[in-house]
């Protein structure tokens, strides 16, 4: 079983993004381009020769699933093959990974690689796969800030309020997540530990069940992409506080940053790449990089993730490796910084 991955990389490793904190900020794209692959390769002959299988680690209905149903089409028409799309939720996305790092390398399985698989996760948890060794990167595809949420009948309508509450009352907070090691359930653990709030984690097999208990009133928060939340929040259905981004969203111009609401240096967004098992042949690679950047810069692509709060990238497989690495090393000392331990 491989070691711990704050161990593994204790040295920060070059990366195009070192100089920016943020993930996917408009000014962070403005500033560090992430530029495409701009490859006139050929699609290696007799690939794909059947219907590709893109593993996506969370249930249906949440911001993952979202981004995959949307890319995988758009890759299946370019790719002259179906891309169907196998939502494997549980432990924190380990079972979808550790799927895709099993499955033979000829291209036809792919794995949304979302922050909880490829960061989070092995940085919690002693799972049975290694990020870098174990999967073949091949495109950042997207990214979206996180919204901090309360139910409507929450006595809490900012985020100092939360604050002052819940260290009244020790111990009434509750807090969904979309499952052990996920984006939601880390970037909660950094914000409690930062303010120095009591709360207790209840994990979920993905984040719309965890949504549905939220608006249920059976939570008291819950930190939820903006992507999936905002027709919820724009329903009135449930309360947002404030976003986890320096900026704020275009999508919700109104929500302050929870950086300048009473947590100083608070941030945390969430991203999706795609991967492959590991030992994939490069022109095979290079191919899936294709496709996955045609369809992330798709102008119908765009307009949709954009009403949705999601910024689209489409990286490079080199840019999305160096920042695949350079996030391990923030999230580790993020976490280390805020007491987590496996």
């Amino acid at each position: 079983m491989p070691r711990p991955l704050r161990h593994r990389y204790s040295r920060r490793p070059p990366t195009l993004l070192q100089s920016t904190p943020a993930l996917v900020t408009a000014a962070m794209l403005a500033a560090t381009p992430l530029v495409p692959v701009r490859t006139a390769a050929a699609q290696p002959a007799g690939f794909p020769d059947r219907p590709l299988r893109m593993i996506v680690p969370f249930a249906p209905g949440g911001v993952a699933d979202i981004v995959a149903r949307i890319v995988a089409q758009k890759m299946g028409e370019d790719l002259r093959q179906t891309v169907v799309v196998d939502n494997r939720s549980g432990a924190g996305g380990s079972i979808a990974a550790e799927l895709t790092t099993v499955a033979r390398p000829d291209g036809h399985t792919i794995l949304l690689c979302t922050s909880s698989v490829a960061v989070f996760n092995p940085l919690l948890s002693k799972v049975k796969y290694d990020p870098i060794r174990d999967l073949t990167p091949l495109s950042l595809v997207s990214g979206a800030p996180f919204v901090l949420l309360v139910p409507v009948n929450s006595p809490a309508t900012s985020v100092q309020e939360l604050i002052s509450i819940a260290r009244a009352k020790p111990g009434w907070i509750s807090f969904g997540s979309a499952g052990i090691g996920s984006a939601s359930h880390l970037i909660t653990e950094i914000f409690v530990s930062m303010t120095g709030i009591k709360a207790t984690h209840v994990p979920y097999k993905g984040t719309a069940p965890a949504t549905n208990d939220l608006l249920a009133g059976n939570l008291q928060m819950m930190f939820d992409s903006i992507s999936a939340s905002v027709q919820h929040i724009k329903s009135g259905r449930v309360r947002a506080l404030g976003v986890s981004k320096r900026t704020r969203s275009p999508l919700m111009p109104s929500l302050p940053p929870i950086a300048e609401s009473g947590v100083p240096g608070f941030e945390g967004v969430s991203w999706q790449g795609m991967c492959g098992p590991a030992a994939l042949p490069r022109p095979i690679a290079q191919a899936l990089t294709t496709a996955v950047i045609k369809a992330v810069k798709a102008p119908d692509t765009a307009e949709t993730f954009a009403g949705l709060g999601i910024e689209g990238i489409g990286s490079s497989a080199e840019e999305f490796s160096a920042f695949h690495k350079a996030e391990i090393v923030k999230w580790g000392k993020a976490m280390r910084d805020a007491g987590i331990r496996q």
